[in-house]
């Protein structure tokens, strides 16, 4: 089974396929989960897991749909556990070799990850979660409505990966991207309406910590984990990025679809298309030429696209800090492993790249 070839997000059909899905007969455990968590039932929640690990070679008739839908379903157990202070590694024998089997199978980590979470989750009755609040659902349903189409956006981005943006086919890539990118902002801007900061820093974040197996470190279900890092890559970050935020994108890459650790390593080498706008416009003098014009183009694209993000980032950063805020935290960092100090240094870094094209 080959992973590259068929996970895909930017599909309504192939995420509808894995939602269906319960490989496990666990749908009626799963709509029990939200009480066990808020009984803190831990015999419950492992003796459960424990009974739903099928054998190897069950695992290894499954399709990938089925993997997919396998891990999201056991791994609501996994960050059950964990809130509750208890490693599922620890305490259920087998749990180790059959998720680091999953993993393999599905060329991802051995855990489930904010994909599963959310747009391989059912909606409606059949929705996995941890709360069973309304207002896990809306922040189940701004990441899985926003993934798609950023999802194209990296797609769009591969394209303009050695287009001359001087040209009509790079101007109208740009534009395409910048317009995939705006579903970030759109999705934050329902996050703040309907989840509040304290909901998510003492109710759900819990659920999302990292996890040991095999001596390995993984984190849980972040929302950090969505493509957008490689998309800051594309735009401005691999050549103008700073060290931490480098190494900050290194981790999440692990986490992600392997078709965009692939991505990951090629565009942390290349340089970014706000290099490449500043390097196009300076070599197009005469804005009346057709180059010109095309390097004008693209500019704009790119200045809408950077707006998109630093808007995004304003709001994500107005949440952490009411969420990360010394009197509401449980935790120093956000389920992905960043600080609210990157955040705002993400921030800055987005805005100082936009102004290297925004009067121009």
């Amino acid at each position: 089974m080959d992973g590259r070839a068929h996970l895909d997000v930017t599909s309504e059909e192939h995420s509808e396929k894995v939602r269906r899905l319960d490989p496990l007969g666990l749908d009626e455990d799963l709509g029990s989960l939200p009480k066990m968590n808020e009984n803190g039932d831990v015999a419950a929640l492992a003796r459960v897991l424990r009974e739903a690990l099928p054998p190897h070679e069950r695992i290894a008739s499954f399709t990938l749909p089925e993997c997919l839908a396998a891990m999201r379903d056991l791994g609501m157990y996994v960050g059950s556990l964990k809130r509750h202070g208890v490693s599922a590694f620890d305490i259920v024998p087998g749990a180790t070799e059959l998720f680091e089997l999953l993993g393999r199978r599905t060329r991802m980590i051995p855990r489930d990850t904010v994909y599963h979470y959310t747009c391989w989750n059912p909606v409606g009755e059949r929705e996995r979660l941890y709360s069973g609040q309304p207002m896990e659902r809306s922040l189940i349903h701004a990441v899985r409505t926003c993934v798609p189409e950023l999802a194209k956006a990296v797609t769009v981005g591969r394209s303009l990966q050695y287009e001359d943006l001087r040209t009509p086919e790079g101007a109208a890539g740009m534009a395409s991207l910048a317009s995939h990118i705006t579903a970030a902002d759109k999705a934050m801007s329902g996050v703040l309406a309907d989840v509040t900061p304290e909901f998510f820093a003492l109710v759900l974040r819990p659920y999302f910590e990292e996890v040991r197996i095999a001596g390995r470190t993984y984190m849980g279900p972040a929302a950090a984990h969505i493509p957008l890092f490689l998309i800051d890559l594309l735009l401005w970050a691999s050549d103008r990025g700073s060290r931490d935020y480098l190494a900050f994108c290194d981790e999440v890459a692990s986490h992600t679809l392997p078709g965009w650790r692939e991505r990951h390593a090629e565009w942390t080498e290349m340089p970014s298309i706000t290099s490449r706008v500043v390097a196009a416009l300076g070599n197009c003098r005469d804005s009346r030429t057709p180059a010109g014009e095309h390097a004008r183009s693209s500019a704009r694209g790119l200045r809408r696209a950077l707006r998109s993000l630093t808007a995004f980032r304003g709001k994500h950063l107005v949440m952490a800090r009411r969420a990360y805020h010394a009197e509401v935290r449980l935790y120093e960092r956000g389920s992905g492993g960043g600080s609210v100090e990157l955040l705002e240094e993400i921030l800055t870094l987005t805005r100082r790249n936009g102004a290297m094209v925004g009067g121009r």
